[in-house]
């Protein structure tokens, strides 16, 4: 079973570190990729730009663009849950029947998604309302060119998922970082150097994008060991259903968060584009957290998958506790900074739109006090997803998200755009305290949960003797 990470044995600490820490260096990898976007959009002003212009015009394509990743995560969560399962049982051909048919599953959505928004890109700029011709310009010729690729993130991430769940993180630590530099390295030539503004931001994704797959279709090409194939014998249509089961719920938490924040977006418009873009950039900026949070939680899915693949309960106990106790002290440590060090950490990406920098500053110091509860958040994601109970964590998100628009509207009348940005932080308190009292009940219940699982093992497998026979 060399092609897989094995989780279930050995030292708790150093098993879930090596697992985590490739995932947390490549989430930290594509923050800084986001941030250094983030700085030289905002460095347009020195070429005849309006830096809250552009800041605006890639907030609302990129919230179009996140809409659509709810669909990725539907194929990449059902995949790598599936197979860290089948990874824990130590049963390769259960490996390679739900690796090859995620990836096959990415690329139908991958293609289909592409289409739509190409299509219908027009009309969903405009649901942000008329924010002037530069705005609607840029935004649609940004979508245009990342849109018309996004099939390729689809791709990349089926890749990822099937490393991910054979606990091979460090393969997409050694791969992902690539095309995240070459696009901190096309930023300002694209950007800036050759005065293409949002359109070169758009152009160094893309290419950086095809990079990356390339590298990853490479890899497996020259592997000498595969552990999916796309042939038609691998087709299985009881496969994909089961990982659309899976990987449904959290998909449609994405897409729902996204449609949630599509509405707060619009409510923030209303306040003008600097606060938009205020917004826009604090959003980026809290990736030190909700980054680092979804690293850990992916790593926890694979760790407790494989385990839970094993029956070993009690493994999956220490494992959540150890980063709950490492990840817990780190968001308070954030919390702090986002407080007390505001303006400083805006100014490191705006230059010269005071409104902006005093919106933002606004909007960090506020939501600052989010950290802990969104780091719990993933914490309890991670777990919950591991065992394949994926419902759990979607439906307390789907809800905490829902509400923060009656809340945003509660308190718009005597907050102005603050009232906006706390129904945000009640929101993110509401979900991680739900999921720490579930989780925490999920441990204590693990064994039956883990028995439960067995008996349907059983009748999976008794209907699998059915359809050979058949």
């Amino acid at each position: 079973m060399s092609k897989i990470y094995d989780l279930t044995h050995g030292s708790i600490f150093k098993k879930i570190m090596a697992i985590a820490l490739p995932v947390l260096l490549t989430s930290i990898s594509q923050m800084a990729y986001s941030l250094t976007d983030m700085f030289w959009i905002g460095q347009v002003d020195t070429i005849g730009f309006s830096e809250s212009d552009a800041i605006s015009a890639i907030g609302t394509a990129s919230y179009i663009l996140w809409f659509s990743f709810g669909l990725i995560l539907i194929g990449k969560i059902g995949t790598s849950v599936k197979v860290s399962h089948f990874a824990g049982e130590k049963n390769l051909d259960g490996v390679k029947k739900y690796a090859s048919n995620g990836l096959l599953l990415e690329i139908i959505f991958g293609i289909v998604t592409s289409a739509l928004i190409l299509l219908f890109r027009g009309p969903l700029i405009s649901l942000f309302g008329d924010n002037g011709d530069t705005v609607y310009n840029d935004s649609n010729r940004y979508l245009a060119i990342t849109g018309g690729f996004y099939f390729v993130q689809f791709v990349t991430n089926g890749f990822s998922a099937i490393n991910e769940g054979l606990g091979k993180t460090y393969l997409n630590l050694m791969i992902l970082p690539i095309g995240l530099i070459m696009n901190m390295i096309l930023d300002p030539l694209l950007i800036i150097s050759l005065g293409l503004g949002v359109t070169g931001a758009a152009l160094a994704t893309v290419i950086s994008q095809i990079f990356t797959l390339l590298i990853f279709v490479m890899v497996y090409i020259f592997s000498k060991q595969k552990v999916f194939s796309l042939k038609r014998e691998n087709f299985s249509l009881m496969a994909i259903k089961e990982m659309m089961r899976i990987g449904f719920p959290t998909g449609l938490q994405s897409m729902f968060f996204t449609v949630c924040s599509i509405i707060i977006g619009i409510m923030v418009y209303g306040f003008g584009t600097e606060v938009f873009a205020a917004q826009r950039l604090g959003s980026q900026i809290e990736q030190f957290t909700w980054m680092i949070a979804g690293g850990f939680q992916t790593a926890l899915t694979v760790f407790v998958g494989q385990n839970f693949g094993a029956r070993d309960y009690g493994r999956i106990r220490k494992g959540t506790i150890l980063l709950a106790a490492i990840l817990v002290p780190y968001a308070a440590i954030i919390t702090i900074i986002f407080f007390f060090r505001s303006e400083d950490i805006i100014r490191l990406f705006l230059n010269s739109d005071e409104i902006t920098v005093a919106y933002g500053t606004e909007y960090l110091r506020i939501i600052s006090f989010s950290q802990i509860f969104m780091m719990i958040e993933g914490i309890g994601s991670g777990l919950f997803n591991g065992v394949g109970k994926t419902k759990i964590p979607s439906i307390f998100g789907i809800i905490g998200n829902v509400i923060r628009i009656p809340l945003a509207l509660l308190m718009i009348g005597s907050m102005a755009e603050k009232g906006i940005w706390w129904s945000l932080n009640i929101s993110d308190g509401f979900k991680g305290l739900a999921l720490l009292i579930g989780g925490i009940i999920l441990l204590i219940n693990m064994e039956k949960l883990i028995n439960k699982k067995t008996d349907v093992k059983k009748q999976e497998k008794e209907e699998s003797v059915i359809l050979a026979a058949l």
